[in-house]
């Protein structure tokens, strides 16, 4: 890589099933500068050989770091055990908005998503320090897990004031 900073977040995605939702959030680390992402359980992999998830990527995966890993839950106790916050992005009742929870910059925060259809299994949720949410107001009370990813990823960037970054050239 090319050794400037990267963003204190990291991304666990739980049994994505769309190589297309992992390529979009590809995209968008990339762009942030996240630490990493660890792709868990069925999690499409940028190595799959239908190659959906580079293509989505548009290449972004050759430059965020990751991991695949066959299960979620011992990634959430090693990042706990590292001093990370680990949250949970989920339409569950409890959840606190997005906005209104403030996410520690230092040692940093694990942010944790699931599957597309069914969401986070209780175990997850359970290691979680906390469980945030994208307020919906519409008739649906969840949005595509790329775009909540993305999301969530600059609300964590807005609050750490990460600044508007450098300009995209031409």
């Amino acid at each position: 890589q090319d050794g400037r900073p990267r963003m204190p977040l990291v991304l666990v995605l739980d049994n994505l099933r769309s190589a297309f939702n992992v390529g979009a959030i590809f995209r968008t680390s990339e762009c942030l500068r996240v630490r990493k992402i660890y792709l868990c359980g069925y999690t499409a992999t940028p190595e799959d050989t239908k190659g959906q998830t580079s293509r989505a990527s548009m290449g972004a995966d050759g430059f965020v770091p990751w991991e695949y890993r066959p299960k979620t839950l011992p990634v959430l106790q090693e990042l706990r055990e590292a001093g990370m916050q680990v949250v949970a992005l989920e339409t569950v009742k409890d959840a606190v908005s997005l906005h209104r929870h403030a996410f520690p910059a230092s040692p940093g925060v694990a942010l944790l998503l699931g599957n597309e259809r069914h969401g986070l299994e209780a175990d997850l949720l359970a290691a979680c320090s906390t469980v945030v949410r994208i307020p919906c107001h519409g008739v649906k009370n969840s949005l595509n897990v790329g775009i909540a990813s993305a999301i969530c990823s600059y609300e964590i960037a807005r609050q750490w004031s990460l600044g508007d970054g450098p300009a995209a050239a031409g």
